[in-house]
């Protein structure tokens, strides 16, 4: 199964497969997302900003926790980590710099 998750202002849609995490999900359909670390959970740059569905967002755990309180921002389920939220529903968040790979 899987859910979609539309990140603006890209308009990108994306099926992240249940159990993948949301970096993944656009790595693996063609995406570059900002990052440094390569989805480890270390660097913090791959931050979005939920704007609807957070009620389908997993649970906060405790790597993303610290990336997010490290980021100054509240954990309060609005910022999170691509690399470590999982959707269980439809979501819609913010991220700029997401874009489509060019084919070589």
């Amino acid at each position: 199964m899987s859910h979609r998750v539309v990140v603006r202002p890209a308009e990108a849609e994306l099926d992240v497969l249940d159990g993948e995490d949301l970096f993944t999900a656009a790595r693996r359909l063609g995406y570059r997302w900002p990052t440094v670390c390569g989805g480890k959970g270390t660097c913090r740059t791959c931050f979005v900003e939920v704007d609807e569905g957070a009620e389908h967002c997993s649970p906060v755990g405790p790597l993303e926790r610290e990336g997010i309180q490290a980021l100054r921002q509240p954990v309060d389920g609005r910022t999170r980590l691509a690399c470590q939220l999982r959707v269980a529903g439809p979501v819609t968040v913010t991220r700029r710099g997401v874009r489509r790979r060019v084919q070589e």
